[in-house]
């Protein structure tokens, strides 16, 4: 038997005659009165006893019945899904996000587009720039959203970069850390602490290390480094060390109090926060949407409501 027969069959036992079954599902008696007898011949029973006015199930077709009607509820749920992955209201975004982007600009993204389109799924792959666009021109990675630390000439020109805000790097430490209450801290004071910095900061690294030797200073030796950002925090929180971050990551200690921003005349590096896709790539509704709100995110982040 085929899908046809078995719609047939159902509209057949919903309107009650032949005729009006014909007229619902726009086909011809004949159409329809063929297709149930090739439905009968391939079964080798009767589904329908014709009467004069309605026709009436078999034993055969009572059975039919509630398998034909399990079929069609199955076969019409593959249709309105796989309508809704042909337009891109279901399926699976994969994102790679920076540490300072996941929870503050994509997070709220996400969840507004789930609210809209509930069966999308988002699959978020951690990292630095330089470790997540390999991934997005290998179409591992739909989008990134990350701090820009590479320079242009670094980025493949089959990817563009939006820039969503900046973000502002400042030298962070523990509340009770002996420079947490000192204003306007010099480069020298220091040096006499021990640091511990993410991993591969790129341009920021240089700035901050370029305005120690314009001072006739050399940078803090033997400092840490980390790609972990629970250990960077405890270090920091628990452990006395001083850390370069973005504002933004740094909020939830400095909302709590548990650490202080540190102004340090001779030293500021804004980081654009860039949002990263293939050039020329076609979008689906839920990817555009994804893109829009993470603009949204970001302009309210950059005028202090986010």
């Amino acid at each position: 038997m085929d899908l046809r027969q078995l719609r047939y069959f159902l509209a057949v036992v919903e309107y009650g005659t032949f005729t009006r079954a014909a007229a619902a599902i726009g086909c011809t008696q004949q159409a329809l009165s063929k297709g149930i007898g090739a439905l009968e011949q391939r079964l080798g029973e009767h589904v329908f006893s014709r009467g004069t006015r309605h026709v009436e199930l078999t034993r055969a077709g009572r059975l039919l019945l509630d398998h034909a009607r399990t079929i069609h509820e199955a076969v019409a749920d593959f249709e309105d899904r796989l309508t809704d992955l042909q337009t891109g209201s279901e399926g699976l975004i994969r994102i790679g996000a920076g540490p300072s982007t996941a929870g503050s600009l994509l997070a709220p993204a996400v969840i507004a587009l789930r609210r809209q389109w509930p069966r999308i799924r988002a699959q978020v792959s951690g990292g630095i720039a330089q470790e997540l666009l390999p991934s997005l021109l290998a179409r591992r990675l739909d989008l990134v959203v990350s701090l820009h630390t590479l320079g242009d000439d670094e980025v493949d020109p089959r990817i563009t970069g939006e820039v969503l805000l900046h973000d502002e790097y400042r030298v962070m430490a523990a509340a009770g850390h002996p420079l947490a209450g000192v204003r306007g801290v010099k480069l020298e004071q220091l040096l006499g602490h021990p640091w511990i910095f993410g991993r591969r900061l790129g341009a920021v690294e240089q700035v901050f290390h370029g305005a120690f030797r314009r001072r006739g200073l050399a940078p803090p030796a033997h400092a840490m480094e980390s790609d972990s950002l629970e250990f960077l925090r405890a270090m920091v929180t628990d452990g006395g060390h001083l850390t370069l971050l973005p504002r933004r990551l740094a909020q939830p200690q400095l909302r709590q109090g548990q650490w202080r921003e540190l102004v340090v005349p001779g030293f500021a590096y804004r980081s654009p926060v860039r949002l990263y896709t293939r050039i020329h790539e076609p979008q689906s509704a839920p990817m555009a949407k994804l893109l829009h709100n993470l603009r949204s995110n970001a302009a309210a982040w950059a005028h202090g409501t986010g």
